[in-house]
């Protein structure tokens, strides 16, 4: 599992988690809610980078290019510095889509959009 690069991006966007439930309506009108599981999940992160150098953005696209959307990593110490995000330990991050890259004249600018799920087979006490 090879960790998303350690580049500080200039702006996120983060959008907290949320627990998996499921509304029930009951025969008197009022809505119940099934609580699927303890974890939350759907934790969605979206980074821009302005200005990056070619082998920045080489290596973003070099990461999605063998992550896809499907295998799971882990963001850089630096990514997240100076903010207050905070996701729970166990969570593995993966691409909602292709990063989108703005190439206006002299200026590179990427968005990067992720989502942290829990990744359930190595949660202790978890059973199949």
């Amino acid at each position: 599992m090879a960790t998303f690069p350690a580049l500080n991006p200039n702006a996120r966007t983060f959008v907290p988690g949320q627990k998996a439930a499921t509304p029930i309506g009951t025969l008197d009108g009022d809505e119940l809610s099934v609580l699927h599981t303890n974890a939350s999940t759907a934790y969605v992160l979206r980074l821009t980078f302005t200005g990056l150098s070619s082998s920045d953005h080489l290596a973003i696209i070099s990461h999605y290019m063998n992550h896809g959307n499907f295998t799971p990593f882990d963001l850089a110490t630096a990514t997240l510095l100076g903010s207050n995000i905070t996701v729970p330990t166990n969570y593995l991050w993966t691409y909602v889509s292709a990063p989108q890259t703005d190439y206006s004249p002299g200026v590179v600018t990427t968005t990067v959009e992720m989502e942290a799920t829990p990744q359930w087979a190595s949660t202790p006490g978890y059973i199949f």
